[in-house]
């Protein structure tokens, strides 16, 4: 046949490697950028399926081999078990939504880690080098979203962003994302000639970005990001972050103490005490996957259909069972990073997934979604460790390249 001869074989490879070197980065640069600047989240979807997620498995059909090579990595294959049991969970969940659209979610996180993967591979100074072009795009658009709420506002009320973005606290989180990536790439730009002035306005401008939407979550997100890169990465840098970190909430409770004290604790303990009761009712294996979920709170007539914990939304989700894979998921990332915390970019790429884990921990249901807010939090940081992988897969890794400014 044709399609086995040498010369098609070659020209598949060829095929695919242009996709891979020149589709595959609009598509992750789209990715991460496309919720500042697309107006219709309809449209952010379509952009991701046909700019990274067709590419990607066009690629993959036009050179296997390649993903023999992708399936060796750890964080890959534990999240396609893990993807495979919740859809298996379909079997048993009260869902109204079609089997055949849920059961696709995986696979749209699953052509993520293999997008980022296949540029790992193939170019893994271009996929960082897009990374830093997408916080350079972040800052510039929070700026200017930020003036224009001050222009239309006057700046009252809190900041719901524009394009894809409308919602306070969602809107925080992919901000936050990307204050969490300019603090970790100052924390490792060690090099005495290095500018990290640029990396400290940025994380400044994104700050007040993250502060004017009036959430929480992504301050407690990355003060525990601050920690994890004090523990893995000891230096003056470290000393002078925390100092001014520490200043940052003096001044604010001094200042501005409602910002962080009036809401209280938002019915946190409550939600959360409600959402294990409603877990113990099946504890192995869970409600199924996109279950109808209702909490009732007790002191109150409210009731709540997001337990606001991710761990908390796996476990009613899958049971206990979910919860381990879930929980494999993120030990095999950090201890992968604990071991190479040396390294540039595995450390930038934890300290977003510490970011996410952060940010979990009192909000968040949609674990496996669409393209959304939510995959900055688990899917991208996650799918940027196990690039790291599959760039020095004996974990013995090379300092991947991190852009100067």
């Amino acid at each position: 046949m044709i399609g086995n001869t040498p010369t098609a074989t070659t020209q598949c490879a060829r095929l695919s490697d242009w996709i891979i070197a020149y589709l595959l980065p609009i598509g992750w640069l789209v990715l991460l950028t496309g919720m500042f600047w697309s107006g219709d989240r309809t449209l952010y979807h379509k952009l991701y399926y046909a700019l990274l997620a067709a590419p990607t498995l066009l690629a993959l059909m036009l050179q296997p081999r390649l993903l023999k090579r992708l399936l060796c990595n750890p964080l890959i294959l534990t999240f396609i078990v893990f993807g495979c049991y919740t859809v298996l969970s379909l079997l048993w969940s009260d869902t109204d939504n079609k089997f055949g659209s849920l059961a696709k979610r995986p696979l749209y996180v699953l052509m993520l880690f293999l997008g980022v993967g296949l540029l790992a591979l193939k170019s893994p100074q271009r996929l960082n080098t897009l990374l830093l072009l997408a916080g350079y795009i972040a800052a510039g658009g929070g700026a200017l979203s930020f003036a224009y709420f001050l222009y239309s506002t006057g700046g009252v009320g809190r900041f719901s962003g524009y394009g894809s973005l409308y919602n306070p606290l969602l809107t925080a989180h992919v901000y936050g994302f990307f204050a969490a990536f300019w603090l970790a790439t100052w924390f490792t730009r060690v090099d005495a000639h290095s500018n990290a002035v640029l990396p400290v306005l940025l994380l400044l401008v994104l700050g007040v970005v993250v502060l004017s939407t009036g959430s929480r979550t992504p301050l407690l997100a990355l003060s525990l990001t601050l920690i994890w890169l004090v523990a893995t990465h000891i230096s003056r840098r470290g000393l002078i972050a925390s100092a001014c970190a520490i200043v940052l909430v003096a001044g604010l409770l001094l200042l501005y103490p409602n910002s962080l004290l009036q809401r209280g604790l938002s019915y946190r303990p409550e939600i959360w005490l409600g959402a294990l009761q409603l877990a113990a009712d099946s504890p192995w294996f869970g409600h199924g996957f996109d279950h109808t979920l209702s909490i009732p709170l007790q002191t109150s007539s409210r009731t709540f259909n997001d337990p606001h914990n991710m761990e908390l939304a796996v476990l009613l989700s899958g049971g206990l069972t979910g919860l381990l894979m879930w929980i494999s998921l993120y030990a095999i990332a950090l201890l992968f990073a604990w071991r190479n915390r040396h390294n540039p970019f595995v450390m930038i790429a934890s300290a977003l997934v510490v970011y996410g884990l952060g940010a979990g921990l009192t909000e968040g249901r949609g674990f496996l979604s669409r393209p959304k807010e939510h995959w900055f939090l688990i899917w991208i940081p996650i799918a940027l460790l196990a690039a790291a992988q599959l760039i020095s897969p004996s974990g013995n890794t090379t300092h991947a390249p991190v852009e100067k400014t």
